[in-house]
């Protein structure tokens, strides 16, 4: 039986009116997905990300030609859903985990417990059972980011989808993770950004992790005495309550994704950053359907999760100051410069962008502040890394790191 949530956020859904059916029992190319797709593209494990291009587009106004090319556009990536290689069950669901090729069983499982026990129940038994949340986090976030989007939506067939995904993705994070409702957790008494600053002159870590690394979390990871120090970081974090410290760490990942981009001769955005971003938004719209120690476990693992990230891509400067003063190269005369940044983003191919402009304009809604203009600053430069092509899919995305100054030479600005 669900239990109430005393978590009390802002209830915003991102949601603005277009030439789209706004109910989603409309939108058959969802459940097409569900029924025929893969939540993996290729054998190491990429995911399939059409259902969070055509949600995002969908919410931000997209007309139904707009998210039928979507759909179209992802479709030369995808392959059929495998075949099912067994039946699970709550008592024999670890016999194929952490494998893909089972994604099949585990959707079968969670779809049955979603038709027996509800959404909620659902996903609050299963994240917070053995290692499930630092699987559930892992993968760049992604099953994360997935089950936001079917709770946002009410979407119990994608939940399904997310819930399957983390059974078949890695546990590598789970030594720098608290992961079940009865582990203990002690308090501590540093702010985010005093955590971020140590880190980032920290001498344990230097070297650990080298620009030619070609997997560099999985290097971070398989260092022992990385691995105990980023489990000692992230427990210094002071959690004050979910609300509040869930603001803390909202503003943290805009932080790290646009200021650890910029130097004086220009900026590049890191494509593992990014997914802290985009999923702090997921992490937003699952806290309020969680207990108070869920709310907390869930949002320790994503800085856990976040810290190693950035230690993993070379421990970038955070220059706020650059990102405060950001002046685009395509200048924007509009009353709001929102609307053109949405309108612009609504036409990229590319599958992160418009989830991370999405985010951060729920981010500026929410938590605006001092910061107030770092987050369409932001926006903006998530559209100006194009440099005005709405054909780019992928290539200017840093995926080497970069806080390693190899990476700032190896190409253009």
């Amino acid at each position: 039986m669900t239990v109430p949530s005393k978590i009390k956020l802002p209830r915003y859904s991102f949601l603005l009116p277009g030439k789209s059916a706004l109910n989603l029992a409309q939108h058959t190319l969802i459940d097409k997905n569900h029924k025929e797709h893969d939540i993996f593209f290729n054998d190491a494990g990429f995911h399939n990300h059409l259902i969070h291009h055509y949600l995002t587009a969908y919410s931000m106004g997209a007309s139904m030609e707009r998210l039928q090319a979507i759909y179209k556009g992802h479709l030369f990536l995808l392959r059929p859903k495998p075949a099912s290689v067994c039946d699970l069950t709550r008592e024999t669901y670890r016999k194929e985990i952490g494998n893909r090729n089972a994604y099949t069983s585990y959707l079968n499982l969670f779809k049955e417990e979603i038709d027996k026990y509800g959404v909620l129940d659902t996903i609050r038994y299963w994240i917070f059972k053995d290692d499930m949340l630092a699987r559930f986090v892992a993968g760049a976030y992604h099953p994360l980011i997935h089950l936001g989007y079917a709770i946002e939506f009410d979407l119990p067939s994608v939940a399904a989808e997310a819930l399957a995904m983390a059974a078949c993705t890695e546990d590598n994070l789970v030594p720098i993770m608290h992961l079940t409702e009865d582990s203990e957790i002690t308090n501590g008494t540093e702010t985010i950004q005093d955590i971020m600053q140590k880190v980032a002159t920290d001498p344990v870590f230097d070297g650990v992790v080298k620009y030619s690394d070609p997997s560099k979390l999985d290097t971070l990871m398989s260092n022992a005495n990385a691995v105990s120090k980023l489990r000692e970081y992230a427990a210094q974090w002071k959690f004050k309550d979910p609300e509040s410290s869930l603001q803390e760490l909202y503003v943290a990942c805009l932080i790290v994704y646009a200021a650890s981009g910029l130097r004086e001769q220009g900026f590049k955005l890191d494509f593992y950053l990014m997914h802290a971003l985009t999923s702090i938004h997921a992490v937003y719209t699952l806290l309020p359907n969680l207990t108070p120690i869920q709310a907390e476990l869930l949002l320790r693992a994503h800085l856990a999760e976040s810290i190693a990230y950035y230690v993993s891509r070379g421990r970038p400067a955070l220059r706020i100051d650059l990102l405060l003063s950001y002046k685009s190269p395509h200048q924007d005369t509009s009353e709001n410069r929102w609307m053109n940044i949405i309108n612009t983003a609504l036409t990229m191919e590319e599958v992160h962008m418009l989830k991370v402009i999405r985010a951060l304009a729920l981010g500026q809604v929410l938590y605006g502040g001092e910061l107030d203009a770092a987050w369409a600053n932001a926006a903006q430069m998530t559209l100006d890394m194009t440099g005005g092509s709405t054909l780019f899919r992928d290539a200017k995305w840093n995926h080497e790191g970069i806080g390693f100054d190899e990476a700032w030479k190896s190409s253009s600005l």
